[in-house]
């Protein structure tokens, strides 16, 4: 629940006051000589217009100080710790039907040559998080996957009155990514482990360290109990404890920046998308570091693929990636698309970070290849320590460790040595 206080920090005189309420979050604001005494529990969010776009007020703790002559208005709110506010695993309980709307889906059935009909509706189910108890609509999610993962990823909604006063309430959608099954390689190529959705969560924690517009994601460790009612020739009634992956909502991340989302059939229809082309670039350079083919991705935004689009205040669209359960980065193998005959001396990962990389450079422009080359050296640090410090099987962090060896070798052959078509 958000507690919100304006600071008209031209010339207001200000008394204390406050805003409570037995499970809500507190702030109070008070007015010290040349200076505002902010005292709040929960999290500290300013903005310029009671629209938004609210942002935490960077290292603030209770008490916080203001200059009160500052120019221009600001507003001042507080809000219970968020679901994606902190980076630690978190325990949850989901329960539900899963059971039965897992074979609504045909989870872990393949296409075939007459592919089933795949119905992923909403359900009733329930989902806990400590001493939060809530109803919660879920349903199955996903695409290719569905036809490797028994156990499929889920998305999860929550009623505005469910979520006041919890760290559910800015994480009203969250999409949770599944182990997917017991072991081995799907059909696909995805890994059909728990160990996945902590590699994959890395990717994303990757991306937001680079500077691009990312979802925030959060591991989890999710006991799921069946409810589905018992009928011949389905087992129902189980209880798997297994890691998992939670991931900000599209939608969500576009409220929180002040904008939208675009909805899929508005994905579907963009012809002229006006995406920046540097972006595009650092983009592509970003997917060749995770191993990623299962995307797409253009300057006019046809058939975009695994790439979301965020409509900022102003108009500007920003592509926003996702969904790397696909990569090497996560699976561990490489899917090797390069010609049989290019640098068949190297190891598959090696050849294929080097074709990819060229490629992107054979067809940049040289000053914007050094752009991005300048974007990831400059970063190249942090997400070392990020990935040596990360919640991570160790093969994982190895696996990780490669792919980064193997790129920057990749981007500094293509400096030297690419050329445009």
């Amino acid at each position: 629940m958000n507690r919100l206080l304006p600071l008209m920090v031209l010339c207001l005189a200000w008394t204390a006051w406050s805003l409570r309420a037995a499970t809500a979050p507190s702030l109070e604001i008070h007015r010290e000589g040349p200076r505002n005494r902010l005292v709040f529990t929960g999290i500290l969010e300013s903005a310029t217009t009671l629209q938004g776009p609210w942002a935490p007020v960077v290292g603030a703790t209770s008490p916080w100080w203001t200059e009160s002559d500052a120019h221009g208005d600001q507003y001042f709110r507080s809000r219970t710790e968020g679901l994606f506010d902190v980076r630690s695993v978190v325990d949850w309980f989901v329960q539900g039907p899963l059971q039965t709307h897992f074979e609504l889906a045909f989870a872990g059935l393949p296409d075939g040559i007459f592919p089933p009909k795949r119905e992923k509706p909403y359900f009733d189910g329930q989902v806990t998080m400590g001493e939060y108890d809530r109803p919660a609509s879920l349903r199955v999610r996903g695409n290719s996957s569905l036809q490797e993962c028994p156990f499929p990823k889920l998305k999860l909604k929550l009623s505005r009155q469910d979520r006041v006063g919890t760290p559910f309430a800015t994480a009203r959608e969250i999409k949770i990514g599944s182990h997917c099954a017991e072991g081995g390689q799907g059909p696909v190529g995805r890994l059909r482990d728990e160990t996945a959705t902590y590699r994959e969560a890395l990717a994303y924690e990757i991306m937001e360290v680079l500077g691009f517009l990312s979802p925030r994601v959060r591991r989890a460790r999710i006991e799921y109990r069946d409810t589905s009612p018992a009928r011949e020739g389905s087992t129902t009634g189980w209880q798997v404890r297994r890691q998992a992956l939670l991931v900000e909502d599209i939608e969500v991340v576009g409220e929180r920046l002040g904008g939208r989302a675009l909805s899929d059939e508005e994905i579907t229809a963009l012809r002229d998308a006006g995406f920046e082309d540097q972006l595009l670039i650092d983009l592509r350079c970003f997917h060749a570091l995770l191993g990623n083919w299962d995307y797409s991705v253009a300057q006019s935004g046809d058939n975009l693929w695994n790439t979301d689009v965020v409509e900022l205040p102003g108009g500007k669209r920003v592509p926003v990636a996702g969904d790397f359960d696909l990569a090497s980065w996560v699976t561990g193998e490489v899917r090797l698309m390069a010609p049989h005959d290019y640098r068949p001396d190297l190891e598959d990962l090696t050849r294929q970070a080097y074709f990819e990389v060229n490629e992107i450079r054979r067809q940049t422009d040289e000053a914007a290849f050094a752009m991005s080359q300048a974007r990831f050296e400059e970063r190249r640090s942090a997400m070392e320590s990020w990935i040596a410090t990360a919640t991570l099987d160790e093969p994982g962090r190895s696996n990780a460790v490669r792919h980064v060896s193997v790129f920057f070798e990749a981007l500094a052959e293509a400096a030297k040595g690419g050329k445009r078509e």
